[in-house]
């Protein structure tokens, strides 16, 4: 089974579209081939923005749906070294999403790739 630990921006795509990504990940968690993880980092993200409003039930409905990670003091050391050693320009949130994934050795599902250029081992999810 494939660990994939889901960015924001794919939410908020289903949230906006109902679809993209997420539908297929969910059918493939649904069928034993991918188990699904969020950072608390993603939830945050998700409750900051203008439209969670008026999506608040949605968000919290979808991300039941989930295993989530949370921002401990071993995970939070582990970013602050990647962040050290690697001199990256990568902003925090990011960072963190990035080395969530990179801690529990799963892939990344996310549009923006760019986001977390520079981020060494991380490995992407591409679905299907």
């Amino acid at each position: 089974m494939t660990k994939v630990l889901v960015d924001s921006d794919i939410i908020i795509d289903f949230l906006r579209t109902g679809g993209g990504m997420l539908p297929k990940l969910f059918i493939g968690q649904r069928d034993g081939k991918v188990e699904l993880f969020l950072s608390t980092i993603t939830v945050l993200e998700l409750f900051a923005g203008k439209s969670s409003k008026t999506t608040t039930e949605k968000i919290h409905e979808l991300i039941a749906g989930f295993s989530i990670i949370p921002l401990g003091i071993d995970l939070a050391v582990f970013v602050g070294e990647l962040k050290r050693d690697h001199r990256m320009d990568t902003a925090f949130a990011d960072l963190i999403v990035g080395a969530t994934s990179l801690s529990i050795s799963a892939r990344l599902a996310t549009r923006n790739r760019r986001h977390y250029r520079g981020i060494p081992k991380l490995r992407f999810y591409l679905s299907s």
